[in-house]
């Protein structure tokens, strides 16, 4: 009995040896299964994450030799020439390019054809008197009601001093639902007049919209360039009139006709203007050659997809890029 007894009892405990070898075999598989699993998902991710960041950096290589073809065609006569026509005809110059497995497209715009909302306020907080009229004309035009440009001067001027009766300093934006003070800083885009007041409802932005991004004419297909702009510079910005919208035109000179204005637009469509036409009185701060040009690069490659906003700067001479973002102006 001792003998069966014991034996049985090794029989039982062989199989319960077996069967945690079996567990302890399935076990391992398991967790060997997973982290081969997660090394394997890792690695994808890391090869992933590599081809991004070089196809990243590629895009910035692509961006930056853009900026530099547009300074090499400002700086040949030739090339210009051809360039401030398509401008002047088109109001936006586009180009697509590929190369190897990258989309690349470049539009550029003309800086000096639109009312830079930065040169409204001097470093010092005091009120560009020309700017103001011309800008305060071209809001009232499109429809935009009160002097919206109190508020803006208000937004930028580094005083905390209302301007009446239409202005806002932080006394006015801490009030609101949402609270928030001035930049008291030039508008780093011009996307931030959504936060300025005035331009809070839908409508009046919409309108406001029209005049940062342009408007196609549905009867002659012509785009017609931003208005309005906000990018820093020393001193305020001059308007060229070969390149400027109907728009802004019409807010350069009070009282100025569509036949008048459509007898620039013949004349620059023609040949580019070489002086300021006499229909304006007073045409300080009206140039017929542009300084300031916005270039904007789309590069796709693969999954990456990068635009890039630079401003060039073009003294008649030399060429210098003066700005670059990834942010929207």
């Amino acid at each position: 009995m001792r003998w069966s007894h014991a034996n049985k009892t090794g029989a039982i405990t062989g199989t319960r040896q077996q069967g945690v070898a079996i567990i302890t075999a399935l076990l391992i598989v398991t967790i060997a299964t997973t982290i081969s699993i997660t090394i394997s998902t890792q690695l994808q991710l890391d090869i992933r994450r590599t081809g991004n960041l070089v196809a990243t950096d590629q895009s910035q290589v692509y961006s930056v030799l853009a900026e530099k073809a547009l300074r090499i065609i400002l700086k040949d006569k030739e090339t210009h020439d051809g360039f401030i026509e398509i401008l002047i005809k088109d109001g936006i110059a586009k180009r697509p390019l590929f190369i190897d497995n990258a989309s690349i497209e470049a539009e550029i715009t003309d800086l000096s054809a639109c009312i830079n909302i930065n040169s409204l306020v001097d470093t010092g907080g005091t009120i560009n008197t020309l700017t103001d009229t011309r800008l305060s004309r071209l809001f009232s035009n499109k429809g935009i009601k009160n002097n919206v440009t109190q508020a803006i001067a208000d937004w930028i001027d580094p005083d905390l001093i209302n301007r009446t009766p239409n202005g806002a300093e932080d006394g006015y934006y801490m009030n609101l639902e949402k609270p928030y003070r001035t930049a008291q800083s030039p508008l780093y885009s011009i996307s931030e007049l959504r936060l300025i007041r005035g331009f809070e409802d839908n409508d009046t932005y919409k309108m406001v919209t029209e005049l940062v991004e342009g408007t196609y004419d549905k009867d002659t297909g012509r785009f017609s360039g931003p208005a309005i702009c906000a990018f820093h510079t020393a001193n305020a910005t001059p308007i060229n009139i070969n390149t400027a919208s109907v728009e802004v035109l019409k807010s350069i000179q009070p009282g100025i006709t569509q036949s008048q204005i459509e007898t620039i637009l013949q004349q620059r469509t023609d040949a580019a203007l070489t002086a300021v036409p006499p229909v304006f009185k007073t045409p300080d701060n009206l140039v017929t050659v542009s300084s300031y040009y916005l270039l904007k690069t789309k590069v796709l490659i693969g999954n990456a997809n990068k635009v890039t906003y630079s401003i060039i700067y073009w003294d008649g001479t030399e060429t210098s890029t003066i700005y670059r973002t990834q942010r929207t102006l």
